[in-house]
């Protein structure tokens, strides 16, 4: 394979590997998503993800944003934090982070051509490492290179075959299990559970959110079987204290944390302090209220109740399951989103339609379908079937531009492909 120059060649070269977030269908087995070929590839690399002790964060909801916060807390500990979460917003490289940035383009393009030259050819018996692999193998090489003293990975998918989980992480946690992507993970929430629990390791911390009856009392089997000790995060032991302060169990003053917005990401943060007290733990550190301060002072959590301010104030989110759609609905109501206000709403063809519709339409009196995405998106006039109403317009952007003609607030939501389509145009115009 000739080795890209440039981002732009490397997202070309990118066409070649197997890309399970593009696919509308593909087989959740063994075959398709070995470990055995995660491993081969870190192998030739020298195994870089056993230079530094990692936490290991799934669940169905709220590990990116609880990935994002336990960042901040480790990076205001004056700890070298590496971060890896998926999918990215505006641009690939947002992927891997370094003490809370993005790498750079010299230092991504660095580590693509030191990890290309490694990959064989396909042949009849071995596959290709899949797009998610590749990039999952380059964080694991930046970080080791660049020297991080812990290191966050997210979840792609499930968790038991996903390719992060090579990692012997020391820490692990589950955020929250829900119903979704029930057709490769199993249609009950025991089974889901059991595909999110692949993460625990024997004799290793676990941190997980609130869970359903059935998912809990089979996450506690498997934390039993492996003789891990299971900590609950409880969501109530934060608590909101006016605009943009938060009351939390054990600190003694209100903490100012503008990006926390709702009770959803309340409950994930409340599994990033348990981490954090963890983490602290087995560094013999003590927490210190100040650093707690810097890091939920400076936090931000991109596409996640995400508030710009102009004539019109918009809010960006990536909500698209019933239970996070339902999360945005009360935040919006908690941080009294200003009306009149539209939903600007697109969703991928894998999502529960006629559940997600029914929390979205709670959100706002108008609402915009549009396609983010032409692969993964549902056709906006189907979405606007199963509702029964609302107005089509295909273009995001478009979109956008219609709801500030008319004096609207938008609310756009139900994809991170939508999130990253807009979020640009919200950077930098004043509505």
């Amino acid at each position: 394979m000739r080795l890209p120059t440039n981002s732009t060649e490397f997202s070309q070269a990118l066409a070649s590997f197997t890309n399970y977030e593009r696919l509308q269908t593909f087989r959740y087995d063994q075959e398709n998503f070995d470990l055995r070929r995660m491993e081969s590839l870190a192998a030739a690399l020298g195994n870089p993800h056993s230079a530094y002790p990692a936490v290991h964060i799934g669940g169905t909801k709220g590990k990116g944003c609880t990935c994002l916060m336990l960042e901040s807390m480790l990076g205001a500990e004056n700890l070298r934090v590496g971060t890896y979460t998926s999918p990215h917003i505006e641009y690939l490289r947002e992927r891997i982070r370094i003490s809370g940035k993005s790498i750079s383009e010299a230092s991504f393009m660095q580590t693509v051509n030191s990890v290309l030259p490694l990959i064989e050819p396909a042949d009849g018996e071995n596959a290709s490492p899949t797009f998610f692999e590749l990039l999952t193998a380059m964080a694991m090489l930046c970080f080791a290179r660049s020297g991080v003293d812990i290191a966050i990975f997210e979840v792609g998918l499930g968790g038991r075959l996903d390719a992060t989980n090579i990692l012997s992480a020391r820490w692990s946690a589950i955020t929250s299990l829900g119903l979704e992507h029930t057709q490769l993970l199993g249609d009950t929430l025991t089974a889901i559970a059991r595909e999110k629990a692949g993460i625990v390791r024997e004799e290793t911390p676990l941190v997980t959110g609130s869970l359903p009856a059935e998912a809990h009392r089979e996450i506690e089997r498997i934390s039993a079987e492996k003789n891990a000790p299971w900590t609950i995060a409880d969501p109530g032991s934060i608590v909101r204290a006016g605009n943009g302060l938060l009351e939390i169990d054990g600190i003694p003053e209100a903490i100012k944390a503008p990006a926390v917005r709702g009770p959803g990401l309340r409950a994930d943060l409340a599994v990033a302090l348990s981490l954090y007290r963890s983490v602290l733990e087995h560094l013999d550190r003590p927490l210190k209220t100040e650093s707690l301060r810097t890091a939920l002072g400076h936090l931000l959590l991109p596409a996640r109740v995400e508030i710009f301010h102009g004539q019109l104030t918009s809010c960006l989110d990536a909500a698209h399951t019933p239970e996070s759609m339902q999360s945005l609905r009360l935040a919006l109501k908690e941080i009294d989103f200003p009306q009149p206000r539209v939903l600007i709403f697109s969703l991928s063809s894998d999502k529960r339609r006629k559940e997600v519709l029914e929390e979205a339409d709670a959100i706002a009196d108008e609402i915009i379908f549009t396609r983010a995405d032409e692969t993964r998106s549902v056709s906006p006039d189907e979405l606007r079937d199963t509702l029964g109403h609302g107005r089509v317009i295909e273009d995001p952007v478009k979109a956008l531009e219609y709801t500030r003609r008319n004096g609207w607030n938008p609310v756009i939501t139900g994809s991170f492909y939508l999130a990253g389509a807009l979020r640009p145009h919200l950077r930098k115009k004043p509505g």
